[in-house]
């Protein structure tokens, strides 16, 4: 087995602890995704911490372009702790926030996950819109840039 398909199938384990948010279908393009994402450097993965986003290049299409939301933006996909509790996900995610406070950062988020949202908007970021996944509701939230570009 080639070194990155080991490494996916590791990302792969720890995403299968979670099926209430990532159910079996979900796997169905995975490999492929990671690949894209191990590709493209938009992936980290520490202390058990998967982290994965995409940098668009130009303007994307539905609720995205309806927030504006432009190229050099960034949309985090997954965060993904193998160890929840541990703070190492909190950890990973502050540290990407201060490697992009340049950019407008977007994420969405279901709405029923109250935790995650607490930690959002305690780390700067805003409801800009509704959203589902499937019949699930969501929210997704922005995080402005830091036009100060101090810390």
């Amino acid at each position: 087995m080639d070194p990155i398909k080991r490494k996916i199938k590791k990302f792969e384990k720890i995403f299968k602890q979670y099926p209430d948010i990532f159910p079996k279908g979900y796997f169905r393009y995975f490999e492929i995704s990671m690949r894209k994402k191990i590709e493209n450097k938009e992936i980290i993965f520490k202390n058990g911490v998967i982290l994965t986003w995409k940098k668009y290049k130009k303007t994307p299409s539905g609720i995205y372009k309806k927030l504006k939301l432009k190229p050099g933006d960034i949309k985090v996909n997954q965060l993904v702790n193998k160890n929840q509790g541990n703070g190492m996900a909190k950890k990973v995610f502050i540290s990407f926030l201060k490697k992009f406070k340049l950019n407008d950062i977007y994420l969405d988020v279901r709405l029923d996950n109250k935790k995650a949202i607490r930690f959002y908007k305690k780390n700067g970021f805003k409801k800009v819109a509704n959203t589902k996944f499937g019949n699930i509701k969501g929210i997704i939230m922005k995080k402005s840039k830091n036009l100060k570009g101090g810390n």
